[in-house]
């Protein structure tokens, strides 16, 4: 898969399969829900818009991590969508690449 021998979920509303993956297609917030009382590691979830929204919304989200680069595009998806509350973050860990590239890893003050 790829990555690794982790399992891997894909979420989309068209997708119909995926190489290595399982798709979900309907109700994240449950899914994700239901896969955090499971017994494991941590979650990684990729991805802005609309999924990254509902999911704040839900309380599912403890970490955010951001890749910073130098260059500012002008127009585009926005990272986030317009939301019902205010998410405030607690910076947990920032590491500037040579490049020019900040990572910026915040906890979620729920």
């Amino acid at each position: 898969g790829p990555y690794g021998n982790i399992k891997t979920y894909v979420f989309s509303r068209t997708l119909k399969e995926a190489d290595d993956a399982e798709i979900v297609s309907e109700n994240a917030v449950e899914f994700v829900r239901d896969l955090k009382n499971q017994d494991g590691k941590e979650i990684c979830l990729m991805g802005g818009g609309d999924f990254a929204k509902t999911l704040f919304e839900a309380g599912l989200i403890d970490e955010i991590g951001f890749n910073i680069h130098p260059l500012l595009l002008g127009a585009g998806v926005p990272l986030y969508l317009e939301m019902s509350r205010q998410i405030n973050l607690e910076l947990i860990d920032c590491k500037p690449f040579k490049n020019g590239c900040v990572y910026v890893l915040y906890r979620v003050k729920n």
